[in-house]
């Protein structure tokens, strides 16, 4: 499902996939036994459900961690490439646990103009002035 490249060099998640029930919301609607494994999408190794540590201990993941990656729980539906007979439905739903880059808010502006301060002419100090003074 995933290819180890250097673009997926730095993505590492931990999925599950969980069946159709054939029930709709409001019941549950997915479904996985408390025996399923995740998959490591790095490594392929699977893991039980008291094993989760021992994968955040891994190599891969321990590299992200200490680069300021955290992993966020991420879902969604897709078709079943292979339904098996006993399916009660179409759907099913993956399930992954994802290391995340940190967020970083940009400090350059968005749109390219300069900001306020420095596209308005600065004030001059009074000894600089070109003025006359006024008499009295």
């Amino acid at each position: 499902m995933y290819q180890n490249n250097k673009s997926n060099r730095d993505f590492v998640a931990l999925t599950l996939w969980l069946n159709p029930t054939g029930s709709q919301s409001p019941k549950y609607e997915y479904k996985a036994s408390a025996e399923s494994l995740f998959i490591c999408s790095s490594t392929k190794k699977k893991y039980k459900l008291s094993q989760i540590n021992e994968w955040y201990q891994t190599e891969a993941v321990q590299r992200l961690v200490k680069q300021g990656y955290t992993g966020k729980w991420y879902a969604k539906t897709q078709q079943i490439e292979t339904p098996k007979p006993y399916d009660k439905g179409t759907i099913q739903m993956v399930l992954s646990f994802i290391m995340t880059k940190p967020y970083k808010p940009r400090t350059d502006n968005v749109d390219g103009l300069k900001p306020v301060a420095q596209s308005m002419p600065q004030v001059q100090s009074p000894a600089d002035s070109m003025d006359d003074e006024i008499p009295f």
